[in-house]
């Protein structure tokens, strides 16, 4: 059996962490989604990846290559204009049965699993309390009606999570509605008969503080592994801690804390769970960071507060920054969303010293801020606030 992963969108919702990285490469528990899809597909014996790649591609294949050190073959097929998904399958067309995932969900090994004993033309569901960001799927006794986008009247509905088992007869129906302008999948699905079932296993981010709670879930099977230089601190739980890493004396770390290899944190700091730290991470002494993402080669002057943010990689930080928690609501897509976390930081920031920054703000890439800032409004890509 071979698997198709669509792997070709940015994932424009979750800007401007995706400014420079396709979503699917954005990390959770220090791993890009992607790779949970893989390790998934590894744990089910499926070895025959096909890639659908688009954005950034290169990101994709520097990374995965052959597949060959994740225990995988993996080949690439390339969509260079992202049309929609039932576009995207296609450049994957092949004649046998096979399994499609989207990459920018975070699967479990039972959802493959299902799929695997699911017949040809099944789809996967599952309940979600924002519906209205997927296909919604109507059915009756296990088969699909319909597949309907954007139903905002429901709290709670059944969604379309984007996995299917096919074969090779849903490319010729693709090529006929293509030729019509049809290019998603869900189309594509409503005229065929598809049976349904329903699973729990899945999750997706949608807004960049979604990932916070992907993360969470990266981080669950987290186990105490300590290596690296620690000097006298405190460390309690599922706490990982990469090679060549320094943990300052008087630091105190607890909960399901993951720290990458050749990361420096000064003393005196408290790290708390759910966090994720990359590769080549410093961070200053008397700092307190909880519940957040911090990417690779970041560096975070002393005295900094974090929760529950996201940050990107080659962000510079500099002493005693403040990243608020709290809930507010904001307008993103010309919708009123309700956002309960701190800030988002992308690839290449620069922040000078005392900068505060409020709930649900986004700061942009390569964007700079300079000293005793209080940054309430979001900062675009680029942009200097002086």
């Amino acid at each position: 059996m071979r698997a198709v992963i669509l792997a070709a969108g940015e994932g424009m919702r979750l800007r401007p962490l995706t400014t420079y990285m396709p979503k699917v490469m954005l990390p959770v528990g220090n791993k890009p989604i992607l790779e949970f899809i893989i390790k998934a597909l590894m744990e089910n014996d499926i070895r025959d990846i096909t890639l659908v790649v688009g954005y950034h591609q290169d990101k994709i294949k520097q990374y995965f290559g052959s597949g060959s050190e994740f225990g995988a073959r993996i080949d690439y097929a390339v969509q260079k204009k992202q049309l929609g998904t039932a576009h995207a399958l296609y450049h994957a067309r092949i004649d046998d049965e096979f399994l499609l995932f989207y990459g920018d969900n975070l699967v479990t090994s039972e959802c493959v699993k299902e799929l695997l004993k699911s017949e040809v033309n099944t789809i996967l569901g599952s309940y979600s309390d924002r519906p209205w960001k997927y296909g919604v799927i109507e059915k009756k006794s296990n088969k699909l009606v319909k597949i309907k986008e954007k139903l905002r009247e429901s709290e709670e509905a059944i969604v379309f999570t984007g996995m299917g088992h096919f074969d090779g007869k849903i490319f010729e129906l693709i090529e006929e509605r293509m030729r019509e302008g049809i290019y998603d999948l869900p189309d594509i699905l409503n005229e065929m008969e598809i049976k349904i079932k329903v699973i729990s296993g899945w999750r997706d981010a949608i807004y960049p503080w979604d990932l916070l709670e992907l993360n969470s879930y990266a981080l669950k099977d987290t186990t105490r592994k300590l290596a690296g230089k620690i000097e006298d601190s405190t460390i309690i739980g599922d706490v990982e801690i990469g090679e060549n890493t320094k943990i300052g004396a008087g630091s105190y770390i607890r909960g399901k804390v993951k720290i990458g290899k050749n990361c420096e944190i000064g003393p005196n700091s408290v790290i708390l769970g759910d966090t994720s730290i990359g590769d080549g991470v410093r961070i200053g002494a008397m700092s307190y960071i909880e519940n957040s993402i911090i990417m690779s080669n970041t560096n975070i002057g002393i005295n900094a507060l974090i929760k529950d943010s996201v940050i990107g990689r080659d962000v510079d930080i500099a002493p005693k920054f403040v990243a608020l928690s709290g809930k507010i609501k904001r307008i993103v897509d010309d919708e009123v969303i309700e956002v309960t976390g701190g800030a988002v930081i992308g690839d290449g920031a620069s922040l000078g010293p005392v900068v505060i920054v409020y709930p649900g703000v986004l700061i942009g890439s390569n964007s700079n801020i300079g000293a005793l800032k209080l940054i309430d409004k979001d900062v675009a890509n680029g942009e200097r606030v002086i």
